[in-house]
């Protein structure tokens, strides 16, 4: 056991020799993180522009449009014709919809209402746009036909009505006709997540949790670093030439590192909650089981490559890349949502995916403990991989 802390102590005592660590092991997170958290705010939905043309200017055509806008993923702005011609000709402008003149009652109950959508090619909103046109449409065109019915009947007993206070009437028939439809019996079966209010993007909090899963990462994959220093230097074969085992030695490194990552965790978690208010002292139990489980996935790679790398050298450029390239493409500096599907589902094969999804679920969604179990689990199995692997390959020399 005195060896075994004697070595921890030793990689601690040669870990913060030089004043530059203390650039990776504070400085750098917390720059980093108070950048994306400033700059970063816009990831959430942003509302789709629907630029109009109204020819008609008919209370059919203000309906539609009422319709349109009711639904919070569109915001309607109204445009000239030769100004939407224009930018949608130089592609300027993704969508533009043109209202005939003959958008009215009147044509529709002929079966001839049409409106006019242009779009360009490729564009990611235009299945949206279409649906929820078609939407509209068939609800205008069904709410119409109620009013008609109505209408029909008010005429028969008063033929003396003109087309002028139909026409009122049917203005004044339309809320009440909404309002009829908005409080029919629904039937359609609603499952409520119980985790509460809708997840968004929270610039602080994920900012916060990626950049402490990067920089937590990149020294714990060092640690093949550190085994590559000591094999190079000799330190290792005259350490062995004691009465210290291999079990002893490999058990201390990583204990070593796993014990500076937490510090590191605990100072940058204190960062978060202070500067930018992520909830990180609310789950203190989840969150301190996911990020042991981290750093041993962690250390237990580091260990890995130790024994497939030769130079010191070799296992710092390769433990900066791993880090930096695992953590981007895992979700810790942007979104993993904004990727394509097929670049999600291979960057599970990542222990920094499984750390950042802990830490979402535990900052940001607040699932029940039970539920990230299986995350913690996860990265457990990551270590056992790695530190297997570790043993097999570690080398003296």
């Amino acid at each position: 056991m005195i060896k075994l802390f004697s070595i921890i102590r030793k990689d601690i005592r040669l870990y913060f020799a030089s004043p530059v660590t203390l650039i990776f092991f504070i400085i750098l997170p917390i720059v980093f993180t108070s950048v994306l958290a400033a700059t970063t705010g816009g990831f959430g939905p942003s509302p789709i522009v629907l630029n109009y043309v109204d020819h008609a200017q008919s209370p059919l055509a203000a309906s539609l449009l009422e319709l349109l806008a009711e639904d919070d993923a569109f915001t309607l702005q109204a445009v000239g014709l030769a100004e939407a011609e224009d930018e949608f000709g130089e592609g300027r402008m993704d969508t533009y919809l043109v209202i005939p003149t003959d958008f009215n009652r009147e044509t529709m109950q002929k079966g001839d209402l049409v409106v006019q959508l242009y779009q360009q090619p490729n564009r990611t909103d235009s299945q949206l746009i279409n649906q929820e046109l078609q939407f509209a449409l068939s609800r205008l065109t069904g709410d119409q036909a109620k009013i008609n019915s109505v209408l029909r009947g008010y005429q028969a007993l008063h033929p003396e009505v003109t087309e002028a206070e139909l026409e009122n009437l049917a203005e004044e028939l339309l809320p009440v006709v909404w309002l009829d439809v908005a409080n029919a019996p629904s039937r359609l079966n609603e499952t409520v997540s119980q985790f509460g209010e809708e997840i968004v993007y929270d610039a602080g909090t994920s900012s916060s949790a990626g950049q402490l899963i990067t920089w937590v990462f990149i020294p714990l994959v060092g640690l093949s670093s550190t085994m590559a220093f000591d094999r190079q230097r000799g330190t290792l074969r005259r350490l062995l030439a004691t009465p210290t085992s291999r079990l002893t030695y490999f058990s201390a490194t990583i204990l070593g590192q796993v014990l500076i990552a937490m510090v590191q965790i605990a100072l940058l978690m204190v960062f978060g909650a202070l500067v930018w208010n992520a909830p990180w002292l609310e789950r203190p139990l989840a969150t301190f089981l996911l990020m042991l489980a981290f750093a041993l996935a962690g250390a237990g790679l580091g260990a890995f490559l130790g024994g497939l790398v030769r130079t010191q050298s070799q296992a710092s450029g390769i433990s900066t890349t791993f880090g930096m390239v695992f953590a981007l493409l895992s979700g810790a500096w942007f979104p993993i949502e904004l990727f394509p599907r097929g670049m999600q589902n291979m960057a599970k094969i990542f222990p920094t995916y499984w750390g950042m999804q802990g830490l979402k679920d535990i900052l940001i969604s607040n699932k029940a403990f039970d539920q990230i179990l299986p995350t913690i689990g996860i990265l457990l199995g990551f270590a056992i991989v790695f530190l297997a692997l570790a043993m097999i390959f570690f080398k003296t020399e």
